[in-house]
This record gives structure tokens, sequence and C-alpha cells, in this order.
């Protein structure tokens, strides 16, 4: 029988151990000798067990090779010492291991390198045989590989309660969301219809169709959460080649993995935390000596941090390194033209939006790593394309916190609906605070921009007509938004407030180089589309 099929189902089972071996690698490196084999022994015995069902002869002859050495070690008397020394095996090991995993369906998969067996079967007192093939069982039925991942599972883990999940094709979910995104729509349109036909029988049907709607709506979006920790995991491995590249000492911490977000929210922040990353390991962080002579430890701290927030969640990358000088960045951008010649000093806000420029950069020179100029452009391009934020605090000396802002999910949002002149835009609910009428008697200028007052604050005016740019009268009766965007306070001026309503968020292409006023685009319950305003632009 063709087991290719599966492949996929073994490389995600797969993909879940090697994330709890590296787990165990930094454990290792951390003194934990004895427990930290244990676990790395359960995992791989386990990989090498279903390997050998599903036929992967490369898989299981490295597994087999790693688990001797491993078995060996156990077997030693003691605290097992010497395992530390074994670290940078082992990790040359796993990494082969996961190399191929992910070459299990190539039509040739590439051997295990001979002398990575010979250097396995060294470290474990074992004659080496790097010619040697494991037995697989190309042939295996179904049953026999449930058979031998359960037999696995008995043999190498302690007995847990029975989980009820399954394992569900991505499509499959995308489809479930883009459906119950349609039926949202056709709720609210059915909901108006039954309000205009005064049928009392009617308006009840669809009140029923509508709790029940939103009823699946939520259990879609709950199937599609997904922990952090299964982006996050995959962290620690780029952080500690990077600074072994770079000569650095990093001590890298990750905290809230256990946070859920959407499948799509949680494939689109890999790259801007990868970036943010390697921004902190190449500028952020010193070198061991260039620490030690600022007083600090030679290894510098990194961590990676989600929490929840409450229109959102917040990622941020924080490290203990040089921080940003916001004086030098300021005459960097002068001397390129960026700024006038007689711009003030750079606040937190004028600071990110400088760093965000396409091209610029602080560094002295370009590497392999970074110097481009696209790191934090890239960062902030993508939460602003996700209707999120990206913010900074910083502090010369002592370190830099990036903080990514960003919504539960990108699928389907609230948001209000607001008229600016004959057009209708959707602006999304979460960051909204307050709305009330707007009174110009409020409005003063300030170093030649608006603000007004609210709550005793002098806060930011944003007029949303000419925002976006457009040519209508200003409404006599028109409403103001307070809006709160990533830590900052605005007030957005639109024409009148039409509702509010649930909204699928559909791709929203823009023109190329244009200035990014909308983060996508949805259909209205009357069937009219509208544009949702990216309110990361506003500020």
């Amino acid at each position: 029988m063709d087991l290719n099929k599966y492949a996929e189902l073994f490389r995600t089972e797969t993909r879940e151990h090697l994330v709890a071996i590296d787990d165990a690698l930094s454990a290792l490196r951390a003194g934990e000798g004895r427990t930290a084999v244990d676990a790395l022994f359960r995992s791989v015995h386990t990989i090498k067990g279903m390997a050998g069902a599903m036929g992967y002869a490369a898989v299981e002859q490295l597994a087999h090779a790693l688990e001797s050495l491993l078995a060996a070690q156990r077997a030693q008397p003691g605290d097992l010492v010497r395992t530390s020394a074994l670290a940078p095996l082992l990790q040359d090991a796993v990494d082969a291991l996961a190399r191929h995993a992910d070459e299990v369906q190539l039509a040739t998969p590439s051997a295990v390198a001979p002398s990575l067996l010979a250097r396995l079967a060294n470290a474990s007192g074992l004659p080496a045989s790097p010619s040697a093939t494991i037995s697989s069982a190309s042939t295996a039925s179904v049953d026999a590989v449930a058979a031998s991942r359960a037999s696995a599972a008995r043999s190498t883990a302690p007995e847990r309660p029975t989980v009820r999940q399954a394992r569900i094709d991505l499509r499959h979910l995308d489809a479930l969301l883009d459906l119950a995104g349609e039926l949202v729509i056709a709720r609210d349109r059915f909901l108006r219809a039954a309000d205009a036909s005064g049928d009392r029988q009617v308006r009840r049907a669809a009140a029923d169709t509508a709790r029940l709607v939103s009823a699946l709506q939520e259990e879609v979006l709950a199937a599609r959460l997904v922990p952090v920790g299964q982006v996050m995991d995959r962290f620690p491995r780029l952080v500690r080649d990077l600074a072994r590249d770079l000569g650095k000492q990093v001590e890298f911490h990750v905290s809230g993995r256990e946070l859920a977000l959407d499948r799509s929210m949680l494939d689109a922040i890999v790259d801007p935390v990868v970036h943010l990353l390697r921004n902190a390991v190449d500028h952020g962080l010193e070198s061991p000596a260039e620490r030690i002579a600022r007083g600090k430890p030679p290894i510098g701290k990194l961590t990676v941090t989600a929490a929840r927030e409450r229109d959102g969640v917040r990622l941020s990358v924080r490290d203990d390194g040089r921080g940003i000088d916001a004086a030098a960045v300021r005459a960097r951008a002068i001397a390129e033209g960026r700024l006038p010649a007689d711009a003030g000093p750079l606040d937190r806000d004028g600071l990110v939006r400088l760093l965000a420029q396409p091209g610029f950069t602080t560094a002295a020179q370009v590497s392999a790593l970074s110097g481009r100029g696209v790191g934090v452009d890239v960062v902030a391009t993508r939460a602003r394309s996700m209707g999120g934020t990206l913010t900074l605090e910083t502090v010369a000396g002592e370190g830099t916190v990036f903080h990514l802002h960003l919504p539960m999910t990108l699928a389907i949002i609230r948001a209000l609906l607001v008229r600016v002149g004959d057009a209708t835009f959707a602006v999304p609910a979460a960051p909204v605070r307050e709305a009330m009428d707007f009174d110009v008697q409020h409005v003063r200028v300030v170093r030649d921009r608006e603000v007004i007052r609210w709550h005793g604050d002098d806060l930011p005016l944003i007029r949303l007509q000419e925002h976006l740019g457009l040519d209508a009268p200003p409404a006599t009766d028109a409403q103001q938004l307070l809006l709160e965007v990533g830590g900052r306070r605005l007030v957005c001026v639109v024409d009148a407030l039409v509702g509010q309503q649930d909204v699928v968020v559909k791709p929203y292409d823009a023109v190329r180089g244009a200035t990014p006023l909308f983060s996508g685009a949805t259909i209205l319950g009357d069937g009219r589309p509208a544009l949702i305003v990216d309110t990361g632009s506003l500020s």
C-alpha cells in the first residue's frame, strides 16, 4: 500500500517531537543531565518507530544512531556531566533529523551523511557502520502504522487521559471560515428584510437563524485557534545560530506559548518576529567584550513575549543591549535628507516612523544578516497589513523592546460603519474607545497640527475626509471617535456613524508605493462593498 498520503501526518507529528527535542537540548545545556537525556530518548525513539512503520529509511537510520548514543548516556551512573559536551553533536544530529523528515516525500531523499553516523557511533562507543541500513516496513499496512505509534507512545510516555482531538486539513478550515463569513453577511441581510416585513413569525425565524449563525461563526473561529508556541518554538534555534555566527552569547526566553491565535494570524507573524530577532542579535546586543567593558554580564538577554490585550494581542521582542540613540538616528536622517535640518528631538512615535522608512538604516556597514534598511520597514508594513501597529521603547545603553499590537484574527472583525461624503467605510471597532458629537470649539492648532481637547488632554485630530483625500463638503453634524492605536490616543472625525456589524475581511491590494490607507475590504449587509480603514495609518 502506498503510504505517501500519510507523509504530511508523519511530518506534522515529527515536528511536534522535534519541538520537544529542542526543549530537551536547552535543558541539557542548562545542566539538567539525566532528565534532559531521558526526554531526548523518548522523542527520538518515537520518531524512529514512526519512520520504521512508514518505510522512511534515512529518518529511521539516523534516529536509531541517535537513540544508541542516548541509550549509552542513560546507562552511565551519576549525573551524566559529560553529556553537556555532546550538545553540539546532538544538535547536528537533530538538525539532520529534521531535514530528512522534511524530505520523506521526495522521489530520491538524501542519504544520511556517513560522517555524522560515524561521529554518533564513536560517541556511543559502538563500531561505526555508516553503510548499514535499518530494516523498514515499506509495505506496512495502515493498521501496522497505527499499532507502531500506539506501541511507541505506550513505551515512551506516561499515561495521559484520552484527548478527543482530530487532525483536519487546513483547507477545510479555510473553506468553513469563508462559508461562515458569507453566512454572517446573509444573516445581516435576512435580519434587515425580516424587520422590514413586519411579520412577527418571520422576525422570530430571523432572530433564531442569526443566533445559530453567530454560534457557528464562534465555533469555526475557535477551531482555527492555535497556540503561539507552535511558532515560537522554532525561534530558539534561530537565535542560537545567529549568536554563534556573530560570536555573541545570548540567553533566550519565550513566554506566552499557551496564548491561542487564529491560524492565519499565526502564519503572518513569523516574518515580523524573525526580523526583530535578527535585528536584536545583530544590532541590539553587544559582543561579550563590549558588554563587559560597559559593566554588563557577557551573556545578553533576549525575550519574546505574547500577551493578550484588551482589543487583541501584543507580541514583544525585548533585549538588554545597547538601545537606540535617538539623537544619532535624527542626525543620520538629517544627513540623508529624510528630516529637515531644524527638526526637533524625536519622540517615540517619530522614531518608529523614521526607522520604518524603506532603506533607512543605522548600521555602519551591510552584513549578511542586516544593514540594508529593510528590517523595521518589513515589520511595520506587515503589522499595518494585519490591522495592527508597531511601537517601541528604548533607553540608550540599556536595551530596546519592540511591540507588535495585533488583532486576534484576520478573518472576521467587529467594525463601525461611518459615512464620509457619499461613501461608507468600515473602522475596526477594537481601537474605538468613545464616540460623540464633534465640537469644533474644542479644536486648536499646535505646531501646525490640529488638536482637540478631550477629557482634559490635547489629542491629535484627524479628519478622515482629508486623510483619505476625499473632495466633499464638511458635514454640519459630524461625529468624533476616540481611538487608541498602539498605546497612543487620537480623535478621528467622520461625517456620520451609520452603525456597527461583523464584517468579513477580504484582501485589499493597494497601488504599489501608495500610502497604506486601508487594511482590507468587505461586503456590507446590504450587499454594497466597503473599504476597511487602516487605523494604524491614522497615527
